[in-house]
């Protein structure tokens, strides 16, 4: 007859060890993964918003309500239910008082301490800038 065996103190606490080091390990890259996603929709969301635009321009002849006014956009967040993680709003740059210029913004909501914003232009010219310590870097989105 067999005696029953269980699992030991020792084999209990090499698996947690493992299961600790392995989820350490890709913690990292399901956030990465997460924060990648959620840049694509913002992303999908500015395109959105920017044919509403050449759509309103095609009706209207600008891109404006009225000298100092925009239209409302139809996709003000991002995802546009639940948490917003994005807002998305007219740029404040010199140019935005043209009648035949925007500039759309998706601003990351809730980073302490980094900042990070993707820009779309209404020729079509996508900027990512991340900021960091005080420390811009941008880049073109294709």
């Amino acid at each position: 007859m067999l005696a029953a065996r269980g699992v030991t103190l020792l084999e209990l606490l090499l698996v947690l060890a493992v299961l600790g080091i392995l989820s350490a390990a890709a913690l990292p890259a399901y956030q990465g993964h997460v924060q990648r996603s959620q840049r694509a929709q913002a992303i999908a969301l500015l395109q959105e918003n920017a044919v509403f635009l050449e759509e309103f321009y095609h009706r209207h002849g600008s891109y404006k309500l009225t000298p100092t006014s925009w239209p409302a956009l139809p996709a003000p967040a991002s995802p546009p239910d639940g948490m917003a993680r994005y807002r998305l709003i007219f740029g404040s740059v010199p140019r935005n008082t043209d009648d035949g210029y925007y500039v759309l913004r998706a601003i990351r909501l809730q980073v302490a301490d980094e900042t990070e914003v993707i820009s779309l232009t209404q020729t079509g010219i996508m900027k990512l800038c991340l900021g960091r310590d005080g420390v811009e870097r941008c880049e073109l989105v294709h």
